[in-house]
């Protein structure tokens, strides 16, 4: 897989077929024989660079027809758990499989995603998705979570609920996680985290806190610096809990 950026940074990603855009077309031969730092050019000429895309590139540019996590929500996940390489994590509520790709992207050929998704459009897209990368560590179930996770009893490190109801799977997710990891539960209403904080109490979990990961973004102008106008104000509420 090769991905080419304007000076603009918009991003494609290319196969080894004919690229056709507004801007013209990138011959076959062009693209297959292209190494990455090298610049393509349209007939019309409109100039490329090649370049490797790493897992946010493919998550901005994958298919999806469902809102996704946001790399400031998924990296706020990693780095308040402490999961990494080799690390095995339960996630539900896949939707187009941002945080599915983003977690198997982190733990590695040594680590394991195993993922829920209920609905069979989502599930169709998160295949294709999932086909589009070389990653071998991932367990799609299409399975309704409500029924009980197929792990075994503490065997998991990390279990991510993406869900309309995640305080129905909280007491299950206690079982399955290890002595010592972490639940996250991502909700974008407070009345939602508000009932996961007492089904998280009632389960056992300790060390509960909840954490909103807004990032804001500067615009760099001559003489003109200033916060971005368009920033994101809230993406949702993240609550972390402990088996202690």
């Amino acid at each position: 897989m090769k991905m080419i950026i304007d000076k603009k940074n918009r991003k494609y990603i290319i196969q080894d077929e004919e690229f056709h855009c507004e801007k013209g077309v990138i011959p076959k031969e062009d693209i297959v024989n292209a190494d990455v730092g090298d610049v393509l050019q349209t007939h019309m000429g409109k100039k490329y660079r090649v370049i490797n895309p790493n897992i946010n590139d493919y998550i901005d540019l994958m298919k999806r027809n469902c809102s996704i996590l946001l790399p400031q929500d998924l990296g706020l996940i990693v780095g308040f758990t402490g999961v990494g390489y080799s690390s095995k994590i339960v996630e539900s509520g896949t939707g187009a499989g941002s945080s599915l790709l983003f977690f198997a992207n982190i733990v590695g050929p040594e680590g394991h995603v195993y993922s829920y998704e209920i609905r069979e459009d989502f599930v169709k897209i998160i295949r294709e998705n999932i086909d589009g990368t070389d990653f071998d560590n991932i367990t799609l179930n299409h399975q309704d979570v409500t029924e009980g996770f197929n792990e075994e009893d503490e065997s998991i490190d990390l279990v991510f609920l993406d869900l309309p109801s995640p305080h129905e799977v909280i007491k299950d997710a206690y079982r399955i996680l290890k002595v010592g990891s972490f639940i996250a539960v991502y909700t974008p209403y407070v009345e939602q985290f508000q009932r996961v904080f007492k089904e998280l109490e009632r389960a056992g979990f300790k060390d509960i806190k909840i954490r909103e990961g807004n990032v804001r973004e500067l615009e760099i102008k001559k003489g003109r610096t200033r916060p971005n106008s368009r920033m994101a104000g809230h993406t949702g509420y993240i609550t972390f809990a402990r088996k202690i």
